[in-house]
């Protein structure tokens, strides 16, 4: 079961600059920390943190992770102050809606920060923010829409235009300047400065509409050409440091507040300012939601980090007051909880003691509620629902942006490959057992997907020889391979050919990338012959086609070219003395474990493979 307090480590964690930051914040060691972490991320069955540039940072699935776990947390922290407030005290909804892309920026730390403030000075408010510019993400509301007898009141924060007067309604939140982004060792002494970095690449991430259409006015106006506007979520600054490395990022300053993932990051200020506005609106302005405002204004004027998280009650507690108060028996709770009625009441017990007083009356027949027992299950109701969502694998999942495999798979020839025919079987077959998957594959050759895999970009890699040092799963698929030609060449005699006589033959074949290329030269060298091909080609059509134009030699699975070998246009001949067999491995990093999904999809392919006579 996931803990309110392991969502508090996490969350603390994606704050901080570095793993050690956040143990040293949250008072626990290195150790324990990285444990934890690495056990949540398995209970939820995705990756959670990636590694580049011998850091971690947070990865798409963390940050929907995030936007689930905030409001739990908060509301965790307001039931404790909401509870001990006088018995008049009559409970007041803010809804702050935010019309702003969620990263773990500069943004989301005030946010947290002003909710922090209004719950001590104002424990009848309870603010709810709900992120409405990420589509991809489901919000996941804290607040019960049937709750009656609260007063409800709405800020909303978004997107201001610079320069244009402000009606009575709206306040400025915070005049954002944009700045130029990259990362340079710690021990750089003098940064470039504008000029030099408009002399070299500039890319800008998917940011809101107004924010790119604002950026591309910019450099039209001042004929700044050479921008690329990039298809990544600014969410994954990090990665897209480190991907552009060559590059510098265009993005407003509070996009790049200290976090994880974003050391050595250096901001250079462009020659011609400019500046993005966050405002503030409320249609119907009161003391709560001018209170909010002004805390949220004071918390992105400064970068002061929040303080780290520290929930109090536990879920298993909320649990088992959610059985007692439904049923309103201590033993009938205990039975339903599969635990001692002593057990149960200890817990009641201590949670009682945490909130400052009795939340149920003893009668002799059972238990009724104390006005706090009420006031607390509102919000212990709210936070278990919370979590079984957070938990939940169907298409409202919180975490449906997070169910999501990245596969690396080996370029094939055509559409009409065998293994890319098989891919393709077993995407139709996990996408009918998990509709709300979202599934990415990316081609690259052997070593390619070797270091995708490492650096976390892919989650798991289809690749055709084992590879040191990396968990691996066999497919169970073997083909030998085969010297393909076009026919019309002769260029052998039907039948099989021997290694050695192939190795004399004019060659195109891929390069070292490739694990087909490895397993055909290693096959060479234990019989010193040294393969030397006239031309390297990567790209597998490109080399297929030269066949038909020059007397060439390629190499092959022969079920690659399957239909072209039907057809008649292209003879396989199986290279003998030795027979040399492509084997198919699924590979996947030693620092997580596959997901549900992952496992799934593995296990389809390879009884796909196995249907199809074991040929790959």
């Amino acid at each position: 079961m996931v803990e309110l307090r392991t969502l508090a480590y996490f969350v603390t964690t994606c704050r901080a600059t570095s793993l050690a930051r956040a143990a040293d914040e949250l008072d626990i060691a290195v150790s324990t920390l990285s444990t934890t972490l690495k056990a949540l991320g398995e209970d939820l069955g995705v990756s959670l943190f990636r590694r580049s540039n011998n850091t971690l940072y947070p990865t798409e699935a963390a940050r929907a992770l995030m936007r689930a776990a905030e409001p739990l947390l908060v509301a965790e922290m307001f039931a404790r102050r909401h509870v001990a407030t006088s018995a008049e005290a009559r409970l007041r909804h803010l809804i702050v809606d935010i019309n702003l892309t969620f990263t773990i920026g500069g943004v989301s730390r005030a946010l947290r920060q002003a909710i922090d403030k209004i719950a001590a000075e104002r424990p009848d408010v309870f603010v709810d923010p709900q992120w409405k510019d990420e589509r991809d993400f489901p919000h996941v509301t804290t607040l019960a829409d049937d709750w009656g007898g609260v007063d409800r009141s709405h800020v909303t924060i978004g997107l201001g235009e610079a320069g244009y007067r402000k009606s009575r309604q709206e306040t400025v939140l915070l005049s954002d300047p944009w700045v130029f982004a990259l990362r340079l060792p710690a021990t750089t002494r003098k940064p470039p400065d504008a000029a030099e970095l408009l002399s070299g690449r500039i890319v800008v991430p998917m940011l809101a509409a107004p924010l790119v259409e604002q950026a591309d006015r910019y450099f039209s106006r001042h004929k700044m050409t050479g921008v690329r506007f990039l298809n990544d979520h600014p969410g994954d600054l990090p990665r897209t440091l480190d991907d552009y490395a060559d590059a510098a990022i265009f993005v407003p300053r509070s996009l790049m507040s200290p976090r994880l993932g974003l050391s050595n990051v250096v901001l250079v200020n462009p020659e011609h300012g400019l500046t993005m506005e966050l405002v503030a609106r409320s249609s119907e302005p009161n003391a709560a939601t001018n209170l909010f405002v002004r805390h949220l204004k004071a918390a992105l004027a400064t970068e002061r980090p929040g303080r780290p998280e520290r929930p109090v009650v536990s879920l298993r507690q909320m649990h088992y007051f959610n059985l007692i108060h439904r049923v309103r028996r201590v033993s009938a709770a205990a039975r339903g909880a599969n635990i001692s009625q002593p057990a149960l009441s200890e817990q009641l017990h201590k949670l009682e003691n945490s909130l400052g007083g009795a939340l149920f009356e003893r009668k002799g027949d059972g238990v009724v509620p104390t006005i706090k027992g009420n006031r607390f299950a509102r919000f212990a109701a709210l936070i278990e629902a919370g979590f079984r969502r957070l938990s939940a694998n169907d298409d409202g999942a919180t975490l449906s942006q997070g169910r999501r495999i990245v596969v690396g798979i080996l370029p094939s020839v055509n559409q009409h490959g065998f293994l890319v025919n098989r891919i393709a079987d077993a995407t139709i077959e996990i996408r009918a057992r998990y509709p709300a998957l979202k599934l990415v594959f990316q081609e690259a050759p052997n070593g390619t997907l070797q270091d995708w895999v490492i650096r976390g970009l892919v989650g798991v890699a289809i690749v055709e020889t084992t590879l040191p040092h990396m968990p691996r799963l066999p497919l169970g698929s073997s083909e030998g391979l085969a010297a393909i030609a076009h026919r019309s060449h002769r260029l052998l005699p039907s039948g099989p050919v021997r290694l050695a006589d192939l190795a004399q033959l004019k060659l195109a074949l891929p390069t070292n990338r490739f694990g087909l290329r490895q397993l055909l030269e290693n096959a060479a060298s234990e019989r010193d012959l040294k393969i030397q091909p006239v031309m390297e080609i990567d790209a597998l059509p490109m080399a297929v086609s030269l066949l038909a134009r020059l007397p060439l030699c390629t190499v092959l699975p022969a079920s690659a070219v399957a239909r072209e070998i039907e057809g008649g246009d292209l003879v396989a001949h199986p290279i003998i003395e030795p027979t040399i067999a492509r084997r198919l491995y699924v590979i996947y990093s030693g620092e997580r474990t596959l997901s549900e999904p992952e496992r799934g999809l593995v296990n389809i392919l390879r009884r796909k493979l196995s249907e199809s006579g074991g040929a790959d």
